[in-house]
């Protein structure tokens, strides 16, 4: 590689960063919507100021000790997976469904805490509000994409044993003579 050459050049297109802001050509060939992926990362980027503002305004000794570290950490941690979704979904990696299941474990767990250690009707609204319009709907959302990518992947994996493919590794090894460049 010479170095007027771009280092982007050596990555697959399939697993270049893209933030779609429109649909792609191929829409609707996709597994799940396009505007998801950039939602994901939008989501993780508006939990950022609300972490902040966790570790400034909750007290630091309630029930438990280090409360504001406790859920600021558990907010870094959903925003990471958040993140980590939608870029795994925008570059169509294979662990998107797993990072979308996880994502939804953690958004049913904050919405039952929220909900679960409120203090006062106003809190509790708040919490509810939150629990019921974003981690919910977001948590449920997560499920399908699980669900939508290992349904494709059960769909997929006979016709590629058929076809002599074999995992090893946790990798899919094409069979002996296979091309990857012949266009199809």
């Amino acid at each position: 590689m010479s170095e007027d050459e771009p280092r982007n050049s050596l990555i697959p297109p399939e697993h270049r960063w893209r933030v779609p802001l429109r649909p792609p050509p191929d829409a609707a060939s996709l597994l799940i919507p396009w505007w998801i992926p950039p939602m994901f990362v939008l989501f993780a980027l508006i939990l950022a100021p609300w972490i902040v503002w966790l570790f400034f305004t909750l007290p630091s000794n309630t029930v438990a000790n280090h409360w504001e570290i406790a859920w600021g950490g558990f907010d870094i941690a959903l925003g990471a997976l958040l993140a980590s979704t939608g870029i795994a979904l925008a570059r169509r990696s294979p662990e998107a469904g797993r990072l979308a299941g996880t994502t939804a474990g953690l958004l049913f767990a904050d919405a039952w805490f929220d909900t679960m250690t409120s203090r006062g009707a106003g809190t509790l609204a708040v919490a509810l509000l939150e629990a019921f319009c974003v981690e919910l709907p977001l948590a449920f959302l997560c499920l399908w994409i699980a669900h939508n990518i290992e349904r494709i992947l059960d769909d997929v994996r006979p016709f590629l044993v058929r076809a002599g493919f074999r995992i090893e590794h946790r990798r899919l090894v094409p069979p002996e003579g296979y091309r990857s460049d012949v266009d199809v």
